[in-house]
Formats: structure tokens, C-alpha cells, sequence
């Protein structure tokens, strides 16, 4: 029965139906008009229940994928339809390895008989699917073909690797890439531009008020002249993008369309809103997407908001956002691993997060804590030396109660 296939993303409206031609997965529809519904449908039923329910005793995903190429039929475009479907069934219960294989025989197979993945699966799932596959460094040029062919989309937690026509970095430095080549200025840099660029990052990037930009960016300017400065420098950062339409104003309210630019900022609350940031109870129940979508998050925060470009006053609060976020992820992962009594995998996580921040003192007691786990008095003494002196010497404090205790109980291990 169609209704008992285990059903996907885009393949569920299918299997909800139970009409595979009203179906939103178009894979059991009719392939370029010829009716080959039965037969995809019962190849699907057929390789789903071996992906999932193996009768070997193996784990899912475990099971030959030999076995279920022969099981495809020879008709290319149905064999696509059905290498999409079960690429997706197996990416919702663990992308690796099956997933990836079976991903990588349907772009193959895409590759070398020019096949259009447009009728084989719609375009939620076929966004999906190729996140997945760039993500994993598969038939990435065929795969960016198909973006731009079907002018695909990226899903909420996007990739870094996704042919973006500009893609905007603020995580503590500013640089911009337009079609993956640097934006480099042979001579004075457009500074209210980018400022006006920033300052909508800042802002959220969706109807931002225009008054408030101008306000932001002009503060000492007379109401009478904002609009045409404004007016001009909108018009100059739109030349300078290369792309007017990555910048709507609508009722006076101005916008970044995220359907064309990626900034990491955005990209980096994404991800940790994806990672499910959890208070320490609920640690152990964070999934294994969860744990790569908090380690990607990880990865992409390099440095505070724009700390390059020094202490802005519009910047600042939008800063301070992203930081702190930065530190409940640092610290979640951090956690996790503690309870898992992975002291040294917990160590790293720290040690990582104050390379970021060297001024954040709860980083500092959460590294003394797993060095004092391990025995390690001396390098927890170290720590807290590393931490006094930088609290001392950049914000005139001395450590807190919390911090001389644990220094404390490492200096009474050591006699």
C-alpha cells in the first residue's frame, strides 16, 4: 500500500493522499508524461522497507546499497526519482553513510545522462538534498547547476557552501564576496554604503525603518538633508552589490532579501536556533543534527559583531546578542560533555570558546573545573593566572568568589 511508505519531507502530502498524482513528490507521479506510477511506487515500497526494516538484523542504513540499486528500474528518470526519495528517507534517520550514497548515485546518474532533477522531486526536498550534498562535497558542480537551474532556495539551517550570489561577513572582521569573488576597492572604499549595509545587518535586515537608518547613520545631521543623503548612499550600495533587488524599500521600510545574500551573523542564529540550545537538564537529549548544527555554529563564529570596525553605538546591542548566544553555546557543549566525563573534548570546546573571548570568566572556571576532573592542578592554576591577569589588566577587576574557590581547591590538591 502507498500509504504504509515511510514518507519524507516533500513526500509526505503524497503519501497523506494516497493519489501519487496529487502528490507534492513528484518521483511516483508521471515521469515526462509516461504513467510509471506502479512500478516507482512498488520499487520505493520494496527499497524503503529494506532501508529501514533490514530482515539481516542490521541497524538501518547498514544494509548493502547494492541491494537496492538492482532493485531500481532501468528507466534512468525512475531510477532519479527513486534514488531522490530514498536519499531523503534515509537523511531524516542518519544522513551517513546511506544517505550520502544514495545521494551520490542520483546526482551521478544526473551528471552523466543530463537528466533534469526538476521532474524527479520538488523543490523543498531538492533544496534539501542538495544542502546535503554540498555540505558533504558531492558532485558539487552538478549540484550548483541544479540551484541555479531551478533557482533553488536554502533551507532555514543553510550551508556556507551554497552558491550564494553574495555572501556578507561580519563575524569579527567585514568582507563581502559578490559571485565567490572578494569585494576589493582599488581606492577609497564606499564607507556610508557599507555603514548603511552594516547598520540594516544590525537591525534585522527585514522593513527596517528608514528613519531609524538615517538617525543611525547621520546623527548630527539636519532633518532637512537626511532624505538625499540617504536617497544617494541606498543608491550606491545597490551599484555596489551589484544586485538592486537584494534591497527592497517598501512603505519606507528597507530590507536585505535573504533569497540572495548570506551573512554569517544571520547564518550563526540559524544554526543555534537549529542546534536547539538546551538549559543543562535536557543536554543528553540533544539529537545528532542538533550536535552538528551546534559544532557548524561553533565553526562559524569567529570573532564579536563587526569587531573589527570598533565599538559602534548602533552596533553595539546587536553585538551583545550574537556574543552571549555564543557563550550559551560554548558553554551547553561544554556541558554535555562534562556530564559525559569527556574532560578532554570539554577542555577543547573551552579553550576554543576563549580564543574568541578571552574576557569571559565563566569560559575560564568551566576549563579550571574539567583540568581539576582530571587531576591537572598545575594547568588549573595556569588557567586561573591567564584569567586574573587578563581581568586585571583589560577590565581593572579581580576574579569572583567562584573563581577563588576553584582556585583555592587547586592549590590545596597540589601540597
Amino acid at each position: 500500500m502507498v500509504d504504509s511508505i515511510p514518507a519524507p519531507l516533500g513526500a509526505r502530502p503524497l503519501v497523506a493522499s494516497g493519489d501519487v498524482h496529487r502528490g507534492a513528490w513528484r518521483g511516483p507521479n508521471a515521469v515526462r508524461g509516461q504513467n510509471l506510477d506502479s512500478e516507482l511506487v512498488a520499487c520505493i515500497q520494496a527499497c524503503t522497507n529494506m532501508l529501514l526494516h533490514p530482515d539481516s538484523g542490521d541497524a538501518p542504513g547498514e544494509i548493502p546499497t547494492e541491494l537496492l540499486m538492482l532493485s531500481l528500474p532501468h528507466n534512468p528518470q525512475v531510477q532519479l526519482s527513486a534514488l531522490l526519495y530514498l536519499a531523503e528517507v534515509a537523511h531524516e534517520h542518519d544522513p551517513q553513510p546511506l544517505g550520502h550514497i544514495l545521494l551520490r548515485h542520483a546526482l551521478t546518474l544526473v551528471r552523466l545522462t543530463n537528466l533534469h532533477a526538476a521532474p524527479a522531486a520538488p523543490a523543498q526536498s531538492m533544496s534539501h538534498l542538495c544542502s546535503s550534498a554540498l555540505q558533504a562535497r558531492i558532485e558539487t558542480e552538478t549540484v550548483k547547476r541544479i540551484i541555479v537551474e531551478q533557482k533553488l532556495q536554502p533551507g532555514p539551517a543553510d550551508t556556507l557552501h551554497w552558491p550564494w550570489p553574495m555572501r556578507i561577513y561580519t563575524l569579527g572582521r567585514f568582507g563581502m564576496r559578490l559571485n565567490d569573488e572578494p569585494l576589493v576597492f582599488n581606492s577609497k572604499s564606499p564607507r556610508k554604503a557599507l555603514e548603511l549595509l552594516q547598520l540594516l545587518i544590525a537591525s534585522g535586515g527585514r522593513e527596517v525603518n528608514t528613519t531609524a537608518l538615517m538617525n543611525g547613520l547621520w546623527p548630527e545631521e539636519s532633518s532637512s538633508n537626511l532624505r538625499n543623503l540617504f536617497d544617494n548612499t541606498l543608491h550606491r550600495l545597490r551599484r555596489l552589490l551589484g544586485t538592486p533587488e537584494a534591497l527592497p524599500m517598501h512603505n519606507a521600510k528597507l530590507s536585505l532579501d535573504p533569497r540572495y545574500c548570506w551573512v554569517d551573523a544571520w547564518a550563526f542564529g540559524r544554526l543555534t536556533n537549529a542546534s536547539n540550545l538546551p538549559g543543562v537538564q535536557d543536554i543528553p537529549a540533544r539529537t545528532p543534527l542538533q550536535e552538528r548544527e551546534a559544532r557548524a555554529a561553533m565553526r562559524l563564529y569567529t570573532g564579536h559583531f563587526l569587531q573589527s570596525e570598533g565599538d559602534i553605538p548602533w552596533a553595539l546591542p546587536f553585538r551583545d546578542r550574537v556574543r552571549n548566544r555564543f557563550h550559551r553555546l560554548i558553554t551547553s557543549l561544554g556541558q554535555r560533555l562534562e556530564n559525559e566525563e569527556a574532560w578532554d573534548k570539554a577542555i577543547a570546546v573551552y579553550e576554543h570558546g576563549l580564543e574568541i573571548d578571552n574576557l569571559s570568566e565563566a569560559l575560564y572556571q568551566h576549563l579550571m573545573a574539567c583540568h581539576l576532573q582530571r587531576g591537572e592542578h598545575a594547568q588549573a592554576l595556569m588557567v586561573y593566572r591567564r584569567c586574573r591577569e587578563l581581568l586585571s589588566i583589560v577590565l581593572g577587576v579581580a576574579p569572583s568568589a567562584r573563581t577563588e574557590q576553584l582556585y583555592r581547591t587547586a592549590t590545596a590538591a597540589r601540597r
